[in-house]
């Protein structure tokens, strides 16, 4: 539904329960069953129409929009509105992270809670909510402020920031959203050069805020997008405030990417599968990941190669990690050492690819839909991925050197069909956190099976934004 068209909606509703309630007050009618405040709301289209315009207030309200700058807002939308239709008694139910878990990190303010919440009683003031449902609203809100507030707020409120990200450089998600008043079109290559510098001044206002603040994925991710208005280079001299301690910065030009460009499989890395053999060799293995006496439930890696440590490397190869419905795709890669992995976004948010891992630390930057950067592997280990912007998006790239490698079923299983007979050195890595189980097998020329036994489940590997900080990743 449109605004307008919610408005409309709204409107009606609530004169609706006008007349409902004047209708109550004749001693003629016969007192209702109390409503839940759902629907003394107005229900569905209400609970829209108020979001709808929240979300319009909170992007151009300068105390809070920095923390909106890259927000998918349709999603927003759609979360708001289940949450608050399941607070307030509707049939909706609330899928999203709980407060304390969406919220961490962000480093907001009691004052930034406070000046939503004003935000809010705003748009019910606009819609005519009665007092009362104002209050109760209100009220099944004001609890979560514990679990949303993380950092104190500056003393005076930040007023030098624009109202919004600048026009055509920040993603606009679909859906409906309230009219805001813009600024009237520039005329000229001047007036437009100058627009953006204005924008670009806000934000680098607001950046150093929440830089001092001690936000600094926030403050980076600001500085960014200044970047991208004026250009790198006008701001060198700035950058290593806001990046030092993060990975090395992946600069180079983004490359475009076709839209319509197929999804990526949730594993690849069979060496079998990439470069067959040209004749099979007559040994085989097939095994299984355990932990005593279950099967492991979960992903691993296996590779294996000659004891003797003499054995001829794969050819590096060119793969995808995509960046699709705020994932990645493949979760899981196997390559061999030298591979160029390129990184494509086809969300219509900005994501923020980026490494810790000693095997190949790196930061790729802000970049959008339709572009993509990549990067070479050249040392052998586990490269765990990230996105900076999106807690919950994780992924893992095995650099090897074995020549033979292998990605198992959810159960653990694998399976290796052409080998030669002799004695090899069998490495087993999971998504954990923990080093990798090593054994040596026999291969006869046949059939042959082995079990690799993990001594424990493997211990989840932290999460940390690009600057070490930890964080949640429940979704």
């Amino acid at each position: 539904m449109g605004i307008a068209a919610a408005v409309i909606a709204t409107g009606l509703v609530w004169q609706g329960c006008a007349a409902t309630q004047a209708r109550a007050a004749d001693p003629a009618t016969p007192p209702p069953t109390r409503a839940t405040l759902y629907d003394r709301l107005g229900g569905g289209p209400a609970l829209a129409a108020v979001v709808d315009d929240l979300l319009g207030r909170a992007v151009v309200d300068r105390r809070i929009s920095a923390k909106l700058a890259n927000a998918d807002l349709t999603r927003l939308r759609t979360h708001l509105i289940d949450q608050l239709c399941a607070a307030t008694g509707g049939p909706c139910r609330y899928l999203g992270r709980d407060m304390k878990t969406a919220h961490l990190g962000m480093g907001i303010t009691g004052a930034e809670f406070d000046a939503l919440e004003e935000d809010l009683r705003q748009s019910l003031a606009r819609f005519k909510v009665p007092a009362r449902e104002q209050a109760e609203l209100i009220g099944l809100l004001a609890p979560m402020k514990k679990d949303i507030v993380q950092a104190p707020g500056p003393t005076t409120p930040v007023t030098a920031a624009p109202a919004s990200l600048p026009t055509g450089r920040a993603p606009v998600p679909a859906g409906p959203t309230p009219p805001v008043t813009a600024a009237p079109a520039p005329h000229s290559p001047v007036a437009e050069r100058a627009q953006g510098l204005r924008e670009a001044a806000g934000l680098l206002d607001k950046a150093d805020v929440e830089r001092v603040r001690g936000n600094r994925s926030l403050a980076d991710q600001l500085f960014s997008f200044a970047e991208m208005i004026v250009g790198p280079e006008a701001l060198a001299a700035l950058a290593p405030l806001f990046r030092e301690g993060a990975p090395p910065r992946v600069s180079t030009p983004t490359t475009p990417v076709p839209a319509n460009a197929p999804a990526q499989p949730a594993t690849v890395g069979n060496s079998e599968d990439e470069e067959p053999p040209a004749r099979p060799a007559k040994g085989s293995l097939a095994g299984s990941v355990k932990i005593g006496a279950d099967d492991f439930d979960g992903l691993a890696i296996v590779t294996l190669e000659p004891a003797s440590g003499k054995f001829r490397r794969r050819a590096p190869r060119s793969r995808v990690i995509e960046q699709r419905n705020r994932q990645f795709a493949p979760r899981m890669l196997v390559v061999p050492t030298g591979s160029t992995v390129s990184f494509p976004n086809f969300d219509s948010v900005y994501h923020n690819v980026f490494s810790r891992s000693e095997a190949k630390p790196f930061d790729l930057g802000l970049y959008k839909a339709g572009q993509e950067r990549e990067m070479k592997f050249e040392k052998e280990g586990i490269v765990r991925i990230g996105c900076n912007l999106h807690a919950n998006m994780s992924a893992i790239v095995a650099v090897v050197s074995a020549p033979h490698y292998v990605i198992t079923d959810a159960h653990g299983r694998f399976t290796f069909r052409s080998l030669d007979p002799g004695t090899y050195k069998m490495r087993t890595y999971t998504d954990g956190d923990d080093p990798p189980t090593v054994q040596t097998v026999t291969i006869a020329p046949t059939k042959n099976s082995a079990t690799v036994a993990l001594p424990a489940a493997p211990r989840p590997a932290p999460s940390t934004d690009k600057f070490g900080t930890p964080r949640a990743t429940k979704r």
